[in-house]
């Protein structure tokens, strides 16, 4: 080919080479766009409340626990702490009993709030453990995860320190200490609303802590793109059989309950999903009711059908615990349960005063082995009786 072809050549091949550049970076946007596009969204969160809503006692009945036992049995079930051995568990389950308000004048009891401390704070939490602890409070992104099922020093179930400083009021704008700086407690709750999935195993205290701060909204989107409504959450809970779950499927009864009683005044749920809920709970008091002991407590076995042999304990072999434990559960839910969903008198006193003996009963070594199981039967005599353990003086 001679200079001028070559010439005359070289402005299409440049003009052809531009345009296959063109249609390769097209290409290449195209597919960037639709990874993009794939990507969960992050969701949208819902408003919240900066103040819990409360879930008061319903009822005051003294032949569940005298002002006498009462006064006894919160005597020996103040809280302590064990050091390094101290368990965030337990933690949880005395602030959530407690309250952030209780005071004690011994100095071998702790505080309500010193308890809180421990849940928002890491210095202190790092003053009671040492430094080669990892950190409770893990700062992720915008938000703060609470350290789960990873060793005594963390929460012991999704959610349960979340829902246990909900429970005792802990606003929204609460200051919390990490080890990066200062947050607030908003950005442990927006974190959970992140991390939210109807596939998780645990979403009892998810749920809890929701109801008292997502009303009046009533459904929102996870991460995943899960439309979640506090009916969709009911359903979930009413679906998988008793007495599965955490201490014999007692938490999924309580969050239910504490859904009626949300609903009472925010209409967070449908007209169907809450006479659901209300049959639901009937169903299990009748059950409860059937398979009560002579003696008034009930086992791991409460929700045994008709022909079933009972079974004394489950796979730890620690009988008392396990009655304390499914004892002070039935009476706490029903303590805030509406009157449709009540067992006759009879059998909430033969618990009550059940939960009373056994207390006065227990050698103060297994009281604090104890602590945990005991923090439900002491707050659910507490509640049937009106009474603010924040306020108790001894």
């Amino acid at each position: 080919m001679d200079e001028a072809a070559i010439a005359s050549a070289t402005p299409r091949s440049a003009k052809s080479f531009l345009l296959a550049q063109v249609a390769i970076v097209l290409a290449l946007a195209g597919i960037v766009w639709w990874r993009l596009g794939a990507q969960p969204k992050a969701p949208m969160l819902p408003p919240m409340r900066n103040q819990p809503l409360a879930v008061t006692p319903l009822y005051d009945i003294p032949q569940i626990a005298t002002d006498e036992q009462l006064h006894r049995v919160l005597a020996r079930l103040r809280p302590r702490l064990d050091g390094k051995k101290t368990k965030i568990g337990s933690v949880d389950h005395a602030l959530r009993f407690w309250t952030a308000r209780a005071a004690f004048d011994d100095p071998a009891f702790v505080s309500g709030e010193k308890l809180r401390r421990l849940l928002v704070n890491e210095q202190s939490f790092a003053a009671l453990y040492g430094n080669d602890e990892r950190p409770l409070l893990m700062p992720v992104n915008h938000g703060v995860r609470v350290r789960t099922q990873d060793g005594s020093a963390t929460s012991t179930h999704v959610d349960h320190s979340m829902a246990c400083l909900a429970e005792v009021g802990t606003p929204l704008d609460f200051e919390l200490t990490t080890s990066t700086g200062q947050s607030t407690f908003r950005a442990v709750v927006e974190q959970s609303l992140r991390d939210f999935s109807l596939n998780q195993t645990e979403y009892e205290w998810s749920a809890l802590t929701y109801a008292l701060f997502l009303p009046p909204a009533r459904e929102w989107t996870t991460s995943e793109g899960q439309h979640v409504s506090f009916d969709v959450l009911a359903q979930r809970m009413m679906r998988e059989r008793v007495p599965r779950g955490v201490c014999f499927g007692n938490h999924r009864l309580y969050t239910l309950a504490v859904f009626l009683r949300i609903d009472d005044t925010e209409h967070i749920l449908s007209p169907p999903v809450r006479q659901a809920i209300i049959d639901f709970l009937k169903t299990q008091t009748a059950l409860l009711v059937k398979n009560q002991a002579a003696e008034g407590y009930w086992g791991a076995d409460w929700a045994r059908a008709e022909g079933q042999p009972a079974v004394e304990t489950d796979n730890t072999g620690d009988v008392v615990s396990d009655r304390v434990l499914a004892t002070g559960h039935a009476l706490e839910w029903w303590a805030i349960a509406p009157p449709d969903c009540q067992p006759p008198r009879e059998t909430l006193v033969r618990g009550g005063q059940w939960l009373v003996k056994a207390i006065d009963e227990m050698p103060d070594e297994q009281i604090q082995a104890r602590q945990t199981y005991l923090s439900h039967a002491g707050r659910a005599l507490a509640l049937w009786r009106k009474v603010d353990p924040g306020s108790f003086k001894q």
